[in-house]
């Protein structure tokens, strides 16, 4: 009985663990986006937000800049689709497989 009481406290030491680092976490990337959204809305009233958001063209070096970042999100959501497209059948047909292959 010890020795299962003493299991019990050291899961919950990690389970304790790793709710904070995910509390870090969690915390690191809303800090990341709160500074980057601080740090651009100058730069977006300047150019406005729908040119910014839907601007197909990028030349922040040319003469006249434009910012434009409608091509580094439709990357993105590719990349993600991409990932998805992939990622979702590997992961349900393991899901399956999982529990028919701990039978045999």
């Amino acid at each position: 009985m010890k020795e299962k009481n003493r299991f019990r406290k050291k899961e919950k030491l990690i389970e304790t663990i790793f709710f904070l680092f995910g509390l870090v976490s969690v915390a690191c990337v809303l800090l990341i986006s709160v500074y980057l959204i601080a740090s651009g809305i100058p730069a977006i009233r300047e150019i406005g937000l729908f040119e910014f958001l839907f601007g197909t063209r990028w030349a922040s070096t040319a003469a006249d800049p434009s910012y434009g970042i409608l091509p580094f999100i439709l990357t993105s959501v590719y990349g993600t689709a991409g990932a998805i497209v992939l990622g979702v059948p590997a992961g349900f047909m393991t899901a399956v497989w999982l529990p028919c292959g701990s039978e045999r």
